[in-house]
């Protein structure tokens, strides 16, 4: 059967509005869908961490000293000859404690003389000074024949100071016996004075 002409027009029109109308449910349906990933803001697990803050080391107070690269030697001029002292350790003077024991080793020998002219090492002395207390820590008597070439060796061990001493001040004394003339068996005394200052390691507390 064959539709008058008008309609089959209006048939059309009303497919294409409900198509039409199909599609704009279609399009609010989904600008109106919510998304399936939560949205809300996630840790970036490959963010470096914050570093972390150490509680600081106290580093231990302590001055350098003469004894740090383990040899000093000293001069000391006396009239027309000098004495040159060289004392040495094994120890790490730089690790000295109040409460530790240091080993120092001294040399000694004669310097600008020359070997007619007998000398010898009467007394040789160590008296140690912490701040606080002086104790005798060497005493060697005799008559030791430092002629030159000839030098005066020994070892001095140093006994535990008072807690808390920030340096030990070594004095350290040789009396000398020098003979006026070649043979002669005559002599005059010269002394001869030296310093020796050890710092201590403290951990930043003193007497």
């Amino acid at each position: 059967m064959r539709l008058p002409r008008s309609v089959a027009v209006g048939i059309a029109a009303a497919v294409l509005c409900g198509s039409l109308t199909g599609c704009d449910s279609l399009e609010q349906l989904t600008s109106s869908s919510r998304p399936l990933v939560d949205d809300k803001p996630t840790s970036n697990s490959g963010a470096e961490p914050a570093p972390s803050t150490s509680a600081s080391v106290a580093v231990p107070a302590r001055a350098s000293g003469a004894l740090d690269p383990g040899t000093v030697t000293h001069r000391l001029k006396q009239g027309n000859f000098s004495v040159q002292l060289t004392y040495w350790t094994a120890d790490n003077a730089k690790l000295y404690t109040a409460e530790s024991i240091k080993t120092i080793n001294v040399s000694a020998h004669i310097e600008d003389a020359d070997s007619t002219h007998r000398v010898t090492v009467s007394t040789f002395e160590v008296i140690q000074d912490d701040g606080t207390k002086r104790d005798t820590v060497a005493t060697d008597s005799g008559q030791f024949d430092v002629t030159p070439p000839y030098p005066y060796n020994t070892v001095v061990t140093l006994p535990a100071a008072t807690a808390g001493a920030a340096a030990l001040t070594l004095s350290v004394r040789l009396d000398l016996l020098v003979e006026t003339t070649p043979k002669s068996n005559s002599y005059y005394r010269s002394t001869a004075l030296d310093t020796l200052t050890l710092p201590l390691l403290t951990n930043g507390t003193t007497r």
